[in-house]
């Protein structure tokens, strides 16, 4: 007699596959958002001159640890790029270097609308 192990084991195939594919699924990218009604004035007006050159995928990062003292923001784009996940990740990475130049103690996050 012949034994009918077989759906059981692409059952567990399956469920094999999609626990290991299920990390490759999450998005890396995932950084700290700040709404823009949030930012002090001069952060948001800095964000609206700069929104005409973004298009549809660059992205802004801000961090900021006094709302009047503008030696303690800092401001960034990244514009120039193919993808949104890159542009956030280069907008981070540029605002994490230039807070610790400044000595900000308050997190970068990408600026959402």
């Amino acid at each position: 007699m012949k034994k009918k192990f077989y759906p059981l084991y692409l059952a567990s195939l399956v469920a094999v596959l999609l626990a290991v594919s299920a990390p490759a699924i999450a998005d890396p990218y995932k950084f700290p958002y700040v709404s823009l009604h949030d930012l002090p004035s001069a952060l948001q007006e800095a964000y609206r001159n700069e929104r005409p050159h973004l298009g549809e995928i660059g992205r802004c990062a801000v961090s900021f640890d006094n709302s009047m003292d503008q030696a303690k923001m800092v401001f960034t784009c990244s514009i120039y790029v193919k993808m949104s996940a890159v542009a956030e990740r280069k907008a981070m990475e540029r605002c994490e270097q230039m807070k610790t130049s400044r000595s900000i103690k308050a997190p970068c996050k990408v600026i959402s609308e």
